[in-house]
């Protein structure tokens, strides 16, 4: 079984950037965890997969995620819409071209196999990306995000960019 992604935020953040954290969480699966005083150090040591959202004046922009103590990806993002649903723990499926692959985020892969998965379980999850790199995240068929990428950063080198 795949180890469980954890989601926090940078220290006080502003209620749009939690309201953001909590449903993207909820969306994807992965545990909330309210920061508080904890260091990074701290949550390296208990969690081996860990995602931190960072903001710019009170926005959500910046989404790192970690594994192992190191920075595997930083996603620049604007987000738009954010709107609480009650939501199970189906799998996600992302429809669409990506500059990454889902799976790192605990999503369905993009690949055959899981292209033929997602179209025999009917996902209630999708999230569609369009050009632009404009994301829109429904369950159900009801818009809960808007995220749009801005770009993506592999690596704890800001030089490897895609998108």
């Amino acid at each position: 079984m795949q180890e469980r992604i954890v989601l926090t935020t940078s220290r006080d953040p502003s209620q749009r950037t939690r309201s953001f954290a909590k449903v993207i969480s909820r969306y994807m699966n992965w545990y909330y965890l309210q920061r508080g005083k904890l260091s990074l150090e701290d949550l390296f040591g208990e969690h081996k997969k860990l995602i931190i959202i960072r903001e710019i004046k009170g926005n959500p922009a910046f989404m790192d995620l970690y594994e192992g103590g190191r920075r595997r990806m930083t996603i620049r993002m604007n987000v738009g819409v954010i709107r609480k649903e009650k939501m199970d723990d189906s799998p996600v499926y992302f429809a669409g071209k990506l500059p990454f692959d889902p799976v790192i985020l605990g999503a369905l892969p993009k690949i055959p196999a899981g292209e033929r998965l997602a179209m025999k379980l009917r996902p209630r999850k999708v999230v569609y990306v369009r050009k632009g790199g404009l994301m829109d995240f429904r369950y159900d068929g009801i818009r809960v995000l808007t995220v749009k990428l801005l770009s993506v950063y592999e690596g704890d080198n800001r030089g490897r960019r895609r998108a």
